[in-house]
């Protein structure tokens, strides 16, 4: 009887010890009939779950290690959304063609961010109202920048609201991911607003996906400031051979992030060329770092545009080992070094390059 005991109680005991990673999402799709939606990883576009709609429902299982953040995408031309799907039952019911018309019930985390969507929910609607009459009005160029300077005021309004309520809940990975969303979305972003966030946030949210998204931001951020040397890193050029970073040193350099897809990128070219031609011969390098993935689109953009300085990639896109080690958002984008390899100027645009280039050689 004792033994059958103890057996019980090291049963119970296991049983407590063995995490539930289980997680289940059912929900409907008005008027889709029969079909499929997706769920994208957050953080992850490579992880996509296909999920089957049969009478307008479905029903998926998944496994979550901590509450994670998926984008569901409804098709073509339906406002995708983000759920955070948690272990236990998400319920999710959205109605094709009907804007705002997502309903998700989860667990905690989705209670914090349906929290913070229906703060937000007048700003989204005037940012969805102004989308549809642009759409109406596309050849109306006037209309369309009068359009554009009422949509981002509101999304100005947005994000005050984001990092307050960030700030306001420092146990939630749910601010933990809207935190990532926000500065991810913020250009001119510094180490002290991103180091601020971060440690608003309570400790056992910092490990988790989202909270160690904050502290590569971080870790980048302060590698990248003005005055520090440049991480050192090494890709290969056109012709495969590996070039790195420091072998620049002793030169005033640019690093010039870009890609031959990316239009402003191109469009400012033009500028960086005119920099170059001016200035190499007094001691001016720029080490090219392409977000291409495809080697033959990249190597014509080089000789189209007329890039005659030293270009190197990966050829991972986004992905770009470079691009992350500088945590580079978006393109164009650039920093200056001195001889040294320290960073003296960054995200330099039109005349600015020039001008402080002018500065630099006088």
């Amino acid at each position: 009887m004792k033994r059958f005991s103890y057996l019980l109680t090291l049963i119970v005991l296991l049983n407590a010890c063995t995490k539930n990673d289980k997680a289940t999402v059912t929900g409907t799709v008005k008027n889709l009939g029969n079909g499929e939606i997706y769920m994208i990883k957050s953080g992850n576009d490579k992880i996509i779950d296909t999920i089957k709609v049969n009478n307008n429902q479905f029903s998926h299982e998944l496994k979550v290690t901590e509450p994670t953040v998926y984008m569901i995408n409804f098709g073509a031309n339906q406002q995708p959304a983000f759920v955070i799907i948690e272990q236990g039952t998400t319920t999710i019911n959205y109605e094709m063609n009907v804007l705002n018309s997502l309903q998700v019930k989860g667990g905690k985390e989705q209670e914090v961010y349906n929290a913070f969507i229906n703060e937000c929910r007048m700003d989204f609607n005037s940012m969805d109202s102004l989308g549809k009459i642009a759409e109406s009005n596309m050849e109306n160029q006037a209309l369309i920048a009068d359009l554009q300077k009422a949509f981002f005021k509101i999304d100005s309004v947005v994000k005050v609201k984001q990092k307050i309520f960030v700030e306001q809940h420092p146990k939630s990975i749910a601010s933990a991911f809207l935190a990532v969303n926000y500065l991810s979305q913020n250009p001119e972003k510094t180490f002290d607003e991103v180091n601020k966030i971060y440690t608003t946030l309570d400790k056992s949210i910092q490990e988790t996906y989202y909270g160690k998204q904050l502290a590569e931001m971080v870790t980048q951020l302060q590698s990248t400031a003005l005055s520090q040397v440049a991480p050192d890193f090494t890709l290969n050029d056109v012709n495969d051979q590996p070039v790195s970073l420091s072998s620049f040193k002793g030169k005033i350099t640019l690093i010039d992030f870009w890609a031959s897809w990316c239009g402003p990128c191109r469009q400012e070219n033009p500028n960086v060329v005119a920099a170059y031609n001016q200035f190499h011969s007094k001691g001016f390098e720029i080490l090219g770092v392409s977000l291409d993935d495809n080697k033959s689109n990249w190597q014509q953009a080089i000789k189209k545009d007329n890039l005659t300085w030293t270009h190197v990639s990966d050829l991972e896109g986004w992905d770009s080992k470079a691009a992350k080690l500088y945590g580079v958002q978006s393109i164009p984008t650039n920093f200056l070094l001195d001889k040294e390899g320290k960073i003296i100027a960054r995200d330099l645009r039109g005349a600015d390059l020039a001008n402080k280039l002018q500065e630099l050689f006088q």
